[in-house]
């Protein structure tokens, strides 16, 4: 089943994001029980937001945070996208500044089902709590209803 995902993924997403996901650089994926990961080096340089608000407009992802480890550096600034479980894709975006003060890679995570990707980022937001602030955090009673 996760393969049928990853095909439609493959299929679909990258249609809509050529900006950002191009399958010809893709790095190999890595298949695990559960999900499937890959990741999406980019050619052009953006900046954090500019990633977000593609991931927004351009195919309707939910925002999940823009997190900031140290506010005297823009390195580090990372934000977390997914799909909206109403639409019947389960997927998640990470982008991540790099040194240069760019995004230089979309990492996506597919799941095979609603309750893995929702305990999934549930851990992330979590993972992400230990260090830094959130300039912007989805509420977490709300992020757990839209799994019901």
């Amino acid at each position: 089943m996760l393969q049928l995902f990853y095909d439609d993924f493959i299929s679909y997403v990258p249609l809509q994001l050529p900006q950002l996901l191009d399958v010809t650089t893709m790095e190999k994926p890595q298949f695990y029980d559960d999900y499937v990961l890959l990741s999406f080096p980019l050619a052009g340089q953006y900046e954090l937001e500019e990633v977000m608000d593609i991931f927004e407009d351009d195919i309707e992802l939910i925002i999940l945070y823009h997190h900031i480890p140290s506010s005297s550096t823009s390195f580090g600034h990372s934000a977390c996208a997914y799909s909206n479980p109403a639409f019947g894709q389960m997927f998640k975006m990470n982008a991540k500044v790099a040194g240069n003060g760019y995004v230089d890679r979309i990492d996506v995570t597919i799941y095979d089902s609603l309750e893995f990707m929702c305990s999934d980022i549930c851990l992330d937001m979590k993972l992400h709590e230990q260090s830094g602030h959130f300039k912007y955090r989805k509420n977490k009673e709300e992020l757990l209803s839209e799994f019901i």
